[in-house]
């Protein structure tokens, strides 16, 4: 009966820690520099070149709207998502984090989530802006279904950019790592670029990518044809994102404890 009576009380506790944790990210997030550049200047960047390059019809704007708004998000997600943990080493919050009263764990996924919505919400007005100035239609075959594709989008840069959090966490050079990371995605991820387009032997690079399986199934959507295995395969592919994170974050933790290193590399 006791854990009956506690459980509740845990449940309710976590989801506090993980949505404070999301909120105050995204307190911090405003006016950051690295996100008004990649979720603020990029999608318009990219959507005015790819609009004035070759102007598509109206059933397939959708298809090059969801693979810019993709590659801006890959880049919200590596300089901000990404610098969770980076950010509380450098304010010297990161102890007080690992050692605070409930999961750590938690508040990482919370401060990536809350990254993320505001990565996305900048990109998504920034993007609506770019369309009705240029003034090109997009039609969406399944609104449901193309929902559900963004809310699938959310969930996976969360969990991506807490992946990233922690394999930054290990290295001193985690701002050189942010670049390397991103630029090659651009060109092998798959999105404005098209996989049938690259070298036979770099064709397996998108396959690891969850927003490459994203933006194929967003693309179906809004043309009208439904296919649900890109869909899993992104929902598979973020599940196995999460775990790592998870598991890299315990073992870096750890390591740091055991060396007396939290504030430091």
């Amino acid at each position: 009966m006791r854990d009956l009576l506690t459980s509740p009380d845990r449940l309710q506790n976590a989801v506090w820690t993980f949505f404070t944790a999301a909120r105050t990210e995204q307190r911090s997030m405003r006016g950051n520099p690295l996100l008004l550049v990649n979720a603020g200047f990029l999608p318009v960047v990219l959507l005015v070149i790819a609009v004035e390059t070759k102007r598509p019809a109206p059933d397939g704007a959708a298809e090059v709207v969801a693979s810019v708004m993709l590659t801006a998000l890959w880049g919200s997600t590596v300089w901000t998502s990404g610098g969770v943990l980076r950010r509380e080493r450098t304010y010297g919050t990161l102890a007080r984090c690992v050692c605070g009263v409930e999961s750590p764990t938690l508040v990482l996924f919370g401060k990536s989530l809350g990254a993320t919505l505001y990565g996305v919400g900048t990109i998504l007005v920034s993007t609506i802006g770019t369309l009705l100035l240029v003034g090109l239609p997009v039609a969406v075959a399944h609104p449901f279904w193309t929902a559900l594709g963004l809310a699938v989008v959310v969930v996976s840069a969360t969990a991506l950019g807490a992946l990233l959090s922690c394999l930054f966490l290990l290295t001193r050079n985690g701002l050189i790592w942010s670049g390397a990371l991103m630029y090659p995605v651009f060109v092998l991820g798959g999105l404005l670029i098209p996989q049938d387009v690259l070298p036979t032997w770099l064709r397996w690079v998108p396959q690891l990518l969850s927003l490459r399986w994203i933006n194929e199934f967003l693309a179906g959507a809004a043309g009208g044809r439904l296919a649900a295995a890109p869909l899993v395969i992104a929902v598979l592919l973020t599940a196995g994102y999460g775990v790592i994170a998870w598991r890299t974050y315990r073992w870096s933790i750890n390591k740091a404890l055991e060396r007396g290193s939290l504030d430091y590399t």
